[in-house]
């Protein structure tokens, strides 16, 4: 691991797939100190500087910069950022395939349910971090800022990258962070999980090739504001920085919210308000009403052809506070 900071993506992608995260599925919880503590805080350092760089490079400059030599492509620099941007990408959904397996279940047996604990948890109920730390590895992962901290900056970063996929697999990580900071006392934890990823979920909506998975983008949001908004501002303050809300709005929603304890109509009303409070700017959810409008229309034309009798034809941080503790 000392030499990771000179690989190149497409050999750095085989360490982690072929190495890292088998012995992070497979690791005995007692050897998670003496392996996982090693192997994962200099990966996660070099990965999380190395992306922020190579996606703000594609992002605003138009071309991701790897440190790959691509070889000779006849001279073509158009071949050469297909190929530039292949690797970043590759290394992204590795490295986020890594946070994927930190949060799997069966190695997270200790985290309770969301619905075990309750919106109203108790401060006196909550337990500190380390109770989990054996039983959780997202838990374990935690108590360890140093390799925690970059862990949580890919975490909130990856929602502004236009890589769906690497969305996909980052989203069990925040649920498991999620559930972390309702069942512990630890308030850096919470405080991060209330405003940063919080609000960079919400942002996250406004790419449209987030749309895939908007829904279970709008269910963290939901699961943050129900089981946290009684214990930390940070969600309502978030939520009334937003362009087209106001006050009586978030009252609203507050009101809608307790007369229905359904995580599903509580997910409508939280999406509801997300597309108020921008003007409709969320692309992800605006590309999906769009895809239902369209599906709608269909069932209908198709309903009312059955109907007349018509034949049819077959024809997408507080890490500032954390790094102090």
């Amino acid at each position: 691991m000392e030499n990771v900071q000179v690989m190149e993506f497409r050999h750095l992608r085989q360490l982690i797939h072929l190495v890292i995260i088998p012995f992070v599925k497979y690791c005995p919880a007692d050897l998670w100190q003496v392996w996982l503590g090693n192997l994962l805080q200099p990966l996660f350092v070099h990965c999380q500087q190395a992306l922020h760089y190579s996606w703000s490079s594609l992002l605003h400059e138009g071309r991701a910069k790897v440190p790959d030599s691509i070889g000779n492509l006849s001279g073509s620099e158009l071949k050469a950022e297909v190929m530039e941007e292949k690797l970043l990408r590759d290394l992204t959904r590795e490295v986020c395939s890594v946070l994927w397996a930190l949060a799997s279940p069966g190695l997270n047996s200790g985290l309770p349910s969301l619905e075990q604990l309750g919106p109203s948890n108790r401060m006196d109920s909550l337990k500190n971090l380390e109770s989990f730390a054996s039983s959780s590895l997202t838990g374990f992962l935690m108590l360890h800022v140093g390799t925690a901290l970059p862990a949580l900056r890919i975490s909130v970063e990856v929602f502004s990258w236009t890589d769906s996929d690497a969305m996909t697999k980052v989203i069990p990580f925040c649920g498991a962070l999620i559930h972390l900071a309702v069942a512990s006392n630890q308030a850096e934890l919470r405080q991060f999980v209330a405003k940063d990823l919080f609000s960079s979920i919400s942002q996250g909506l406004s790419v449209e090739s987030n749309s895939v998975m908007s829904a279970e983008l709008v269910g963290l949001c939901r699961e943050i504001y129900v089981y946290l908004s009684d214990r930390d501002p940070a969600p309502r303050q978030v939520l009334l920085s937003l362009p087209h809300i106001k006050q009586e709005d978030l009252l609203a929603f507050d009101d809608s919210l307790s007369k229905t304890a359904s995580p599903k109509e509580q997910n409508q009303h939280m999406r509801s308000l997300l597309l108020l409070a921008t003007g409709n700017k969320l692309r992800a959810l605006a590309a999906q009403k769009t895809t239902n409008v369209i599906t709608n229309v269909t069932t209908r034309n198709r309903s009312s052809m059955a109907h007349n009798g018509i034949a049819e034809e077959d024809g997408e941080i507080g890490l500032a506070t954390l790094s102090s503790t």
